[in-house]
């Protein structure tokens, strides 16, 4: 059973879109140095069905919750998100995102209106105990706003309270580790036994770069469209395309939404972010229409970059499983921080139960306690380092991003391209051709 949330609340807000993030400076929490004891189940090998996106939870909004109330999370509270938002109170009535043979659910997690620096992470919990995760999903500084991209394995069949009487639906788990904070919870896609599309690589390619040339940044309440389904680059044909976008020199308080063409600008966000800070974040794209996206910045003018990193359609060969967060490096216990203009190899076949036959897999990569600017870059082990970048993170702080990475070897490397900084990467599921 859904465990009832409580009752007290901070400040309530009510807007659908995500309010303007706040420059944080105090330093985001990891989740503790500590590996996981046994290795999740995985779940069975699906291909993937891209959603164009649409928010399923919001405790900011009482529409958008699964109780008539709306309130931040708690400390060491956990939350269950049925993937089903809500068109409709009275009768009581959910539009059937994600269906009931899914296996995992691919989300954009956003954290906003922080208490206090922390984290939070993302599972299945799916009759396990409520325990105190060892992997982050998301980390933040006190008032910031921060988003990433999640896949988490799906609970089904799980009851949700209403006010119509209980229903029965796939859900998530939302665990926060400390103060109080906003949530907001938006599907992409979902992966399914037998769904067409299956996942394809390719080398790490620099899509876009408002620097270059003109410099011109996207200004406020504007969208570009970016040709992303090519022939030169095989994704032609293909019906979602995953990508790393990154903003850097913004000069207000705002967000940047992908999306689709030829539909409105959806209430929802893929990045948040506060002048002068460059942040990364993972999206995962529909191409419903054509081989077009969109990219629509909120208010202030920034600069955009945009890295292709794979696609999913007819003409790839990856099937996904989905475990429980697994830890395969934290240097916090390993190691030391990493120096400057570092490599580090990270084994990822053969580890957490991931098979030797994986081709790619899904991680977390984090950022903890640098001593100057930088970035990461992940790519396959034993590949030339790309003109890319994953993780963006400042001194002093943690940053953390969702890399779908390609193995080389059976593993990625870790490229530390600026001071000495602790790196963490934790697995989330993989890919094997089939």
């Amino acid at each position: 059973m859904l465990l009832r949330r409580p009752a007290a609340a901070l400040a309530l807000l009510t807007a659908l879109a995500l309010p303007l993030s706040a420059l944080a400076t105090g330093t985001a929490t990891a989740a503790p140095a500590v590996a996981p004891a046994v290795a999740p189940a995985p779940t069975a090998p699906a291909g993937y069905v891209p959603v164009n996106p649409i928010r399923a939870y919001d405790t900011r909004n009482s529409f958008l919750t699964t109780w008539a109330s709306y309130s931040p999370m708690g400390p060491d509270e956990n939350l269950t998100v049925p993937l089903a938002p809500y068109t409709g109170h009275m009768p009581p009535a959910r539009a059937n995102v994600v269906p009931a043979d899914a296996t995992a659910v691919v989300v954009n997690v956003t954290a906003t209106a922080p208490t206090t620096d922390g984290y939070l992470s993302l599972s299945a919990m799916a009759g396990a105990p409520r325990t105190v995760p060892t992997t982050s999903s998301v980390n933040f500084t006190v008032g910031q706003t921060v988003s990433n991209l999640v896949t988490v394995p799906v609970a089904q069949n799980v009851s949700v309270p209403g006010s119509g009487g209980d229903q029965h639906l796939p859900t998530i788990n939302v665990y926060n580790h400390t103060g109080a904070t906003h949530v907001v919870i938006d599907i992409l896609g979902y992966y399914q036994p037998g769904a067409a599309a299956k996942y394809e690589p390719t080398t790490p390619t620099r899509l876009l770069d408002t620097r270059e040339g003109s410099g011109t940044k996207l200004g406020p309440d504007t969208s570009r469209g970016l040709v992303v389904g090519r022939e030169d680059l095989g994704t032609r044909g293909a019906t979602a395309v995953v990508l790393n976008v990154t903003v850097t020199d913004p000069d207000a308080d705002s967000f940047l939404t992908v999306f689709p063409p030829l539909q409105f600008v959806p209430s929802t966000s893929n990045i948040n972010f506060a002048p002068g800070r460059t942040v990364p974040n993972q999206v995962v794209v529909p191409l419903n229409y054509g081989d077009k996206i969109n990219l629509y910045n909120h208010v202030g003018s920034v600069h955009v970059i945009v890295d292709l990193v794979g696609y999913y359609g007819p003409t790839g060969h990856g099937l996904y499983s989905a475990i429980a967060p697994a830890r395969l490096l934290d240097s916090r216990t390993s190691g030391g921080r990493r120096p400057p203009y570092s490599s580090t190899t990270v084994p990822v076949a053969g580890a957490a139960g991931i098979p030797a036959e994986a081709t790619a897999a899904t991680l977390n990569v984090t950022a903890t306690e640098p001593d100057t600017a930088g970035h990461l870059v992940v790519h396959p082990a034993g590949t030339p380092l790309p003109n890319t970048s994953n993780v963006n993170f400042t001194a002093g702080g943690t940053s953390a991003n969702g890399v779908t990475a390609t193995l080389g070897g059976g593993g990625v490397e870790v490229d530390n391209r600026s001071g000495a900084t602790h790196e963490i990467v934790d697995v989330t599921g993989w890919f094997t051709n089939g």
